[in-house]
């Protein structure tokens, strides 16, 4: 994961002290890794709730509003939108370093995602009826395998939100070469024009690759980066914890909204702005109340978040897996095969994201940094 700091600096201590946290291990705004976590959890929560549908036999357990859990890829842009304005502070303007967020952003998403991408080819190759069945046509191999934009899923059908990711750390990288005081009018213009071609263009005939360039989502990402740099300025430190905790209780208060009025099943651009803004709220006011201490992580959540990424990547293989015992065992009338092929779905879940995490994901993100210590000074 991304390290991140906390305290306000000089530009030049910035860089100093940014890279000996990157030596030292950094040290993580706890609050993002919890959200990591939350986020991660909510889609396994979606998905939870289709496996359910399809090997339950007609009862059913889990809640209608676990399918609200699809915000949680909302979340996700959001928080990698503020991440990448803050661990970039004060290293704008320097080709090393735009070499050095292109090398940590590249080696961070492929390495980890190659892993599933190549066990789920085996799937395919082995039983091609268990890989995407939902789906008209089956992903494109090389376009999946590059995350590149095409008219299907990829073959690891939620790696979707990594071709947005990707395209936003492109343009990021492209901001990085310009001076550091002109990412807010940038950001802004971006925003701008994402808005006009949604608002006023017919995108229909579009190519898939302009379809992410001009995809709304990418406002998310936007938010998450105007978030950080309200986050950082000296007022913003100063806000009163009380007021923090109210903007929490309205958050949650309007998602529960957002799900009633189905805010994820109308357009791109609302889902973009209504779940953006309201994630962008949660993800300010969390870091605000870390930063006064007013706000304690439980070491579960960080935990939880320090795998959110082999979670989101593995867990539709671990769903499915449990899924089809539950269908081997055979389903029976009451919920309680319900109730426990539930908690087993969830509970493997997570231990396998924690032994993954640190048999797979750890070791090659530790590689990365050591290999880019030494290819890029």
């Amino acid at each position: 994961m991304s390290t991140v700091e906390t305290t306000e600096t000089p530009p030049s201590l910035a860089r100093a002290k940014g890279e000996r946290a990157e030596r030292a291990g950094g040290k993580k705004i706890e609050a993002i890794q919890a959200l990591r976590g939350v986020a991660a959890l909510a889609v396994v929560a979606i998905h939870a709730t289709a496996i359910e549908r399809k090997y339950s036999g007609g009862d059913l357990l889990l809640p209608e509003w676990f399918r609200f859990g699809a915000s949680g890829v909302d979340l996700f842009f959001v928080i990698s939108g503020f991440v990448m304005v803050t661990v970039t502070r004060g290293r704008f303007g320097r080709i090393n370093e735009v070499l050095r967020f292109l090398w940590g952003r590249v080696t961070r998403i492929y390495p980890t995602y190659w892993f599933y991408f190549f066990i789920t080819l085996a799937v395919l190759l082995w039983q091609p009826s268990w890989v995407n069945t939902s789906l008209p046509q089956q992903a494109s191999l090389w376009a999946s395998f590059l995350l590149l934009p095409t008219n299907t899923l990829p073959l690891v059908m939620v790696a979707w939100s990594l071709i947005n990711e990707l395209w936003f750390y492109f343009v990021f990288a492209i901001l990085l070469f310009f001076p550091e005081k002109a990412l807010l009018p940038s950001l802004c213009v971006w925003a701008a024009a994402i808005l006009v071609v949604t608002l006023f263009v017919d995108t229909s005939a579009f190519t898939p690759t302009a379809l992410i360039i001009v995809n709304p989502f990418t406002l998310e990402f936007i938010i998450g980066s105007l978030v950080a740099l309200i986050v950082r300025a000296e007022y913003a430190r100063k806000l009163p914890a009380g007021l923090c905790w109210g903007m929490l209780i309205v958050v949650a208060v309007s998602l529960i909204l957002a799900h009633a009025a189905g805010a994820l099943e109308g357009s791109a651009l609302k889902r973009a702005l209504a779940m953006g803004g309201l994630y962008g709220a949660l993800l300010a006011s969390c870091v605000v109340l870390e930063a006064r201490r007013s706000l304690r992580i439980p070491t579960f959540m960080r935990l939880n978040g320090d795998m959110s990424y082999t979670v989101y990547l593995s867990h539709v293989l671990v769903l499915s897996v449990i899924g089809k015992i539950w269908f081997a065992i055979g389903p029976v009338s009451g919920l309680w095969d319900n109730a426990v092929a539930c908690a087993v779905m969830f509970a493997a879940v997570v231990v396998y994201g924690g032994i993954a995490y640190r048999l797979i994901e750890r070791p090659m993100v530790d590689l990365s940094h050591r290999l880019r210590a030494r290819l890029i000074r």
